[in-house]
């Protein structure tokens, strides 16, 4: 596997960084699910430019340059965060706006900042297959189960796991087109920009499914398993030809390394990705007890 690209990486000094931290806890504090209200993440972003403008604004304007190129990820690296989410939000915010499943103060992942341990990752119901224990390890996109999957992922490493596993891996869509021209016909990778594929849609937004190609207009939507729920859950079959494509892409994209970036977030690393033009995963994790923690944060 590759290593991040400096040009994706943007640095922080540390006194640039302590500014930061200083503007955002003077600002007002919000709990997780007050942040659902649009005005109030807009809030957070205007207070920030506003009490801290050269830093801010800098920083958005290197990750913003940065996600304009492959790999169309980011590292923000050496920042620190307030425990009540208002830099994390403002920086969110420079992006778009912030969208997650309705709150649920008992689902760590149904909050507008979702908290992301290993614990609470699903399982591949495909384990037998493809020898991957958890769908976080395999290549995707976030948000597959809605109309429209979010423009923007993003990530604070809180804690890494201690053992230096959980390594995130990238794949951008220059990486997969290439895999794709090497393994398989050029009539299957029409077949991926032209005809639709049924995505599952999540229960909070009325459930069914919608039609939408695997590669579109420089957009790559890639879940295998909201796919595979689609068709298990309605009476919709797809043509052999097809089935046997998407069998491939998956094989292709989770065995062949030679595209992927792979590397280790430490805690106050903040990572950006493009979410129609990168996949994104996680190495194994064996420590069940594991201490991981990322913040992940969607936003359209």
């Amino acid at each position: 596997m590759r290593s991040l690209p400096q040009s994706a990486i943007v640095q922080v000094a540390d006194d640039k960084a302590a500014r930061l931290l200083l503007a955002s806890k003077q600002m007002a504090a919000y709990a997780n699910r007050d942040y659902y209200q649009a005005q109030i993440q807009l809030d957070a972003y205007n207070c920030m430019r506003v009490s801290c403008p050269d830093e801010f604004d800098t920083l958005e304007q290197l990750f913003k340059a940065a996600l304009r190129q492959p790999p169309y990820a980011v590292l923000v690296k050496g920042l620190q965060f307030d425990e009540h989410y208002r830099l994390l939000v403002a920086l969110n915010c420079s992006l778009g706006k912030l969208v997650a499943r309705p709150f649920d103060k008992k689902t760590p992942r149904a909050q507008l900042i979702h908290h992301v341990a290993p614990q609470t990752d699903i399982y591949n119901q495909n384990k037998a297959k493809d020898a991957v224990a958890k769908l976080s390890e395999k290549m995707h996109i976030d948000g597959a189960d809605r109309l429209a999957p979010v423009r923007y992922v993003t990530m604070q490493c809180v804690r890494a796991d201690s053992r230096g596993e959980g390594r995130s891996r990238l794949l951008d869509i220059h990486g997969i087109y290439n895999l794709l021209k090497q393994g398989m016909e050029q009539e299957q990778i029409d077949l991926l920009e032209n005809e639709p594929v049924p995505w599952q849609i999540a229960d909070y937004l009325c459930g069914g499914i919608c039609w939408r190609p695997v590669l579109a207009e420089q957009a790559i939507h890639w879940r295998r398993y909201s796919i595979e729920a689609a068709l298990a859950s309605e009476n919709i079959s797809l043509s052999e030809k097809m089935m046997e494509t998407l069998a491939q892409v998956d094989l292709l994209i989770e065995q062949d390394c030679r595209y992927k970036i792979e590397f280790l977030m430490a805690p106050g690393d903040f990572l950006i990705v493009d979410n129609l033009r990168c996949l994104h995963a996680r190495s194994v994790i064996t420590d069940a007890d594991t201490k991981r923690l990322m913040y992940r944060a969607w936003v359209e």
